[in-house]
Formats: C-alpha cells, sequence, structure tokens
C-alpha cells in the first residue's frame, strides 16, 4: 500500500489509506546524521552534561546496535523474515508520531521517503493496515493488546519471528523518544509538538500489587534442542536462568535484538554504586503502573522495598482507587510540598505520557527535591527504558500470580 506523506507545519505525518504522492521531508539530512539513536543532539549539550550522558557508555553502544539490528541499511527477505525496510520505518514513523518527539519523526520520515512503497493489491493494503493500527495502538495503550491482535498479524503473513521483531521495534522506538526528550530537556529545550496527535491517556488496570508472578509466552518459543549457536550463546550470555525462561525463549527468536536490548536493560539497571536503588527502582514502578504493567510494577516494587522504599508510597500508587488513566492522576506538577518521591513520581510521568512536553523545569523539580544530576540521569533513563521492556512484557505474553 503507497502511503501519503505530507509536510504539516514542520511536523510529519504519513497516513496507511492514501494513494497520492507526499513531498519530500523538509530536512533531508535527517537520514544521514552519523549517531542514528542520538540523532546528534547530544553534541548540543554543555560540555559538563556531555560528559554525564557519555558515562552510561554501555547504553549508547547497546542502544545504537538495536538500532542496527532493526533498521538495517537493507533487509534480506526470506520465509520467516517479512518484515522489509518499508515496513520497519513506516511503523518507526508512526511510533514516533504518537511520541510527539519531532527530531525523531524527521528522521524515520527521512529515511523512509526514498524507499518505494508496497503494491496496491487487496492483500498489501490489509496487511499494511494491520501492522499500522498494531503500531499505533500499542504505542499508546499496550494494556489493549490482545492475544487476537496477535493472531491476526499471522493471519496477514508475519511469521513468529517477525512478531518479536516487531514489537521490539515499537518498544525501541517508544524508549528512544524518551531518550531524545530528555537530551532536549538537558539542552534547555522543548521539542515541538506535532499537531494532530493529542497525548494519549495513560492505561487503564487493576489488580497491581506485590505478588509474585508468572509470565507465559503467547506464542512458539524456540525450542532449544533446534536452537543455533548463536541464540544459544545469546541466552547463555544474558541470563543464568535464561534457558529456562519463557520471555527469553520467545526473544530469542530474534537473538541479536534480544542481545542488545539485554545490554541496554542490564547497564540501566546495574549502573552505578547501587544495584537496586529506591530511585530507579521507584522510577521503573511508576513507568510500570502508567503503562499497565502489572509484572514490571510487581517485581520492581519488589526491589524497591528491598532497596529501603517506603511500603505506604507503594500500597497507595497501586490502590485501585489511583485510577493513573483520569487527567488529574499524577498530574505533570507536584504539589508545592511534595516530598522527594512525589517528585519522582510526577517527573517520571511527564516523561512517561507526554515526552514532547518534557522540558528542563522537570529536571530542575528533581534537583529541587535532593537528587543529583547523575542520580536525575538515572531515574529518566530508567522511566524511558521501562517504555520498551513494559510494551514487550504485555503484548507477548500473559501474566498470572504464581501458585
Amino acid at each position: 500500500m503507497e502511503q501519503q506523506r505530507r509536510a504539516v507545519h514542520n511536523g510529519w505525518y504519513h497516513e496507511t489509506q492514501s494513494s497520492q504522492h507526499g513531498h519530500l521531508p523538509h530536512d533531508p539530512h535527517a537520514a544521514l546524521v552519523q549517531d542514528r539513536f542520538l540523532l546528534g543532539l547530544d553534541a548540543q549539550l554543555d560540555p559538563t552534561l556531555r560528559r554525564l550522558f557519555a558515562e552510561h557508555s554501555g547504553l549508547l553502544e547497546g542502544s545504537r546496535a538495536a538500532y542496527d539490528a532493526l533498521f538495517p541499511e537493507k533487509v534480506v527477505l526470506s520465509r520467516t523474515e517479512t518484515l522489509s525496510l518499508y515496513d520497519r520505518l513506516s511503523s518507526a514513523l508512526t511510533v514516533a508520531q504518537v511520541t510527539g518527539v519531532q527530531p525523531l519523526c524527521s528522521h524515520y520520515a527521512a529515511r523512509l521517503a526514498p524507499l518505494s512503497s508496497p503494491d496496491a493489491s487487496r492483500e498489501s493494503n490489509i496487511r499494511q493496515t494491520h501492522i499500522t493500527q498494531f503500531a499505533r495502538l500499542l504505542a499508546t495503550h499496550p494494556t489493549l493488546i490482545t492475544p487476537p491482535m496477535l493472531t491476526q498479524l499471522t493471519e496477514v503473513g508475519l511469521s513468529t519471528k517477525d512478531i518479536v521483531t516487531f514489537t521490539q521495534l515499537i518498544g525501541f522506538v517508544s524508549y528512544q523518544a524518551r531518550v531524545l526528550a530528555v537530551l532536549g530537556a538537558l539542552r534547555g529545550r522543548v521539542a515541538a509538538v506535532l499537531p494532530g496527535f493529542p497525548a494519549p491517556e495513560s492505561c487503564a488496570q487493576n489488580g497491581f500489587s506485590l505478588t509474585l508472578r508468572q509470565w507465559q509466552s503467547r506464542l512458539p518459543e524456540v525450542d532449544l534442542e533446534k536452537a543455533n549457536k548463536y541464540q544459544l550463546d545469546v541466552l547463555d550470555l544474558i541470563a543464568p536462568d535464561a534457558r529456562s525462561s519463557s520471555f527469553y525463549r520467545l526473544l530469542v527468536q530474534d537473538a541479536p535484538c534480544l542481545s542488545e536490548f539485554s545490554a541496554v536493560f542490564n547497564h540501566v539497571m546495574h549502573a552505578r554504586e547501587q544495584q537496586k536503588a529506591t530511585w530507579r527502582e521507584l522510577a521503573a514502578v511508576t513507568t510500570s503502573r502508567l503503562n499497565g504493567c502489572l509484572h514490571c510494577a510487581s517485581i520492581h516494587g519488589r526491589f524497591y522495598l528491598e532497596a529501603g522504599g517506603e511500603k505506604g508510597l507503594i500500597e497507595s500508587l497501586f490502590d485501585e482507587e489511583c485510577d493513573v488513566s483520569k487527567p488529574g492522576a499524577l498530574a505533570a506538577k507536584a504539589p508545592v510540598d511534595a516530598s522527594p518521591e512525589q517528585i519522582l513520581l510526577h517527573t517520571t510521568a511527564s516523561l512517561t505520557r507526554t515526552p514532547e512536553r518534557f522540558n528542563v523545569e522537570a529536571l530542575q523539580a528533581l534537583s529541587d527535591a535532593g537528587y543529583s544530576a547523575a542520580h536525575s540521569l538515572d531515574i529518566l533513563l530508567t522511566s524511558a527504558l521501562f517504555a520498551w521492556s513494559n510494551r514487550l512484557i504485555q503484548t507477548l505474553g500473559d501474566t498470572t500470580e504464581q501458585r
């Protein structure tokens, strides 16, 4: 299906059901930037802040490698790999538009523009529609993804490996958008808001608790007896018990993406002097609560308490009366007399909900609450990471209480 791409007030919009030709991007150089993860925005940081960001070299290396795995210069299609480069970049642009972070929209629009669109057959139209709708829904309301939606993707020709890669892609761009939003705030700028894409409300979800939960894949996992050496090596490298994990046995369908996701995850969650720091775990819990991820909220809620956090804060966050889907809940600005933990909650909520509006005031709020520059960056990178992790957990498997 041919997609329309047209300029809209210096932003970029593309839609599925159109046969009209769009315009070339205003900034064709957006596709040529050397660092396709940070898009060169880190070069505009104050030297002190640039050094602070550079301390996360593991995150940056893993993120750049993940980008290269998801968006290579050329994709060789096969029976088990049917997501073309056009499919990938078109979906990435959809996710970028949802976040409203304009440099990201410009980048993916510029990479997409030279590519030939799919043919206009009925089958191609249906496939492209399902892909676009799934990407938009997962980017905005991950709790609404259901097993039948995964079945629909298989019915339009996506393999299990395709679906794993597709979900990784949507999660990655959601994460990338929030990292770029943090960079924009560090530069003292607010990312421009694209017209026509209002910020989605938080995901409504009940049942949050500290109860131990288990995760089971909705899709066929890799049979370890038939796995290739690279897949087994990746599993052995990322975690001691990865071979027994349904989550990892599924994600290793796309071993390169799993390897880089794990590298980023381990860097963020094991950074600095404390492996379980209250501020980091609280950021993970808050983001997971807003995204409706029961599994991640449960795990990191327990880690938060193990690190010395306040049980009452977790209980209030998990309380069903605290409907985070309502506009007034966890508003962008905390009360004047808010505690440091409450400031963290509100700042994390701002980045999760409206990355395009995240600005220097949010960073200053963390500083005023007593968080160091290093810890503030840890908090925000953790929240960005869980924009990726939550979407993998919620889309690809089911969470149940352990018995």
